[in-house]
């Protein structure tokens, strides 16, 4: 971290607290006495005005009813942030128009020749997923199911929710929220089940914050999925190409372990439901997507029997000579 990218950091942390002290500083930044001290002076001359205390306990504290000095980027963070933003376009994303409107502000700040180099990314840029003949069109696929901007809202407030869906409601705990071929997952625990479950957010049809004197506490769920954890039964072997495509669609909850420094060959490692044919036919395609670089070391005869079905079903499809 650099002195500028430190000095604006120590910035917001401290205006987020009521009062610091020059020790939590040290600790948090990992930076000597002297050191915070001299960012101290440099945030008090930007603008911030700070008020010390003195004896054992002393520290400092931002007077109240002032504002933090408006946040200034640099000529490549301004690009860096206008690129991440042209990148997500066309995927669904919850928060959309509000990432539409953060993209005018975040032109507005910039100079005029800054705005020139903006339009200029704007044209040469083409991300997939982009519409090569119109690159600034939002079609209506491009936006995520209402119900996962409620989710992810109510998850900020609390994991613990219930999931009312069509024919049953869950109680669970959630895990990951994530996206795979174009559809949101949520991957949850079901507290009452004591098992993972699935669940596709266009399935979900209210959703309710768990009551806080019903709510468990986060160790003893942490404690019941070691417990519950099956043993991996799919191991997938991954040489370039298909180390390449999983970059592009990875698995949504097993991550790839390098079996190289230069990761060139991986690992993969995860768990089917040999029950679900729905867990089975999705990871069939998606095996199939990452080519004959992925070799398939282990896996349940299920698995097996959903992929040469699916290659099966391929193969009949291709015209006759």
């Amino acid at each position: 971290m650099t002195k500028t990218e430190r000095v604006n950091t120590m910035m917001r942390y401290i205006n987020n607290r009521q009062f610091f002290t020059i020790r939590e500083l040290m600790a948090h930044f990992q930076v000597s006495r002297s050191t915070v001290i001299r960012d101290l002076e440099n945030i008090q001359e930007l603008g911030m005005p700070l008020t010390s205390s003195v004896g054992r306990d002393g520290g400092y504290a931002v007077l109240q009813n002032t504002l933090l000095p408006a946040v200034q980027f640099n000529n490549e963070e301004l690009k860096a942030l206008f690129v991440s933003f042209l990148a997500t376009l066309n995927t669904q994303l919850p928060y959309l128009q509000n990432r539409n409107t953060l993209t005018e502000k975040l032109v507005a700040i910039a100079s005029q020749a800054q705005q020139d180099d903006l339009l200029t990314l704007q044209e040469l840029l083409v991300f997939s997923h982009t519409n090569p003949a119109n690159t600034k069109l939002t079609e209506l696929t491009d936006f995520a199911p209402p119900m996962l901007r409620t989710l992810l809202n109510n998850c900020l407030s609390s994991r613990q929710l219930c999931l009312k869906l069509a024919t049953t409601t869950r109680t669970v705990w959630v895990r990951h929220v994530y996206n795979r071929q174009a559809i949101w997952y949520v991957d949850a625990w079901d507290l009452n089940d004591n098992g993972f479950y699935e669940l596709k957010v266009t399935d979900i049809v209210a959703i309710t914050p768990v009551a806080q004197e019903q709510t468990l506490d986060p160790d003893a769920i942490t404690a019941a999925i070691k417990a519950a954890r099956p043993q991996p039964n799919v191991c997938l072997e991954l040489t370039t190409d298909a180390i390449q495509q999983f970059k592009q669609h990875p698995h949504p909850t097993a991550p790839l372990q390098y079996r190289d420094q230069f990761q060139q060959r991986a690992i993969l490692e995860c768990y089917l439901d040999p029950a679900s044919p729905e867990q089975l036919q999705d990871f069939a395609r998606w095996f199939l997507y990452l080519g004959h670089a992925a070799t398939l070391q282990t896996a349940p005869t299920e698995l097996i029997a959903a992929i040469r079905t699916e290659c099966q079903e391929q193969l009949s499809q291709l015209p006759t000579e």
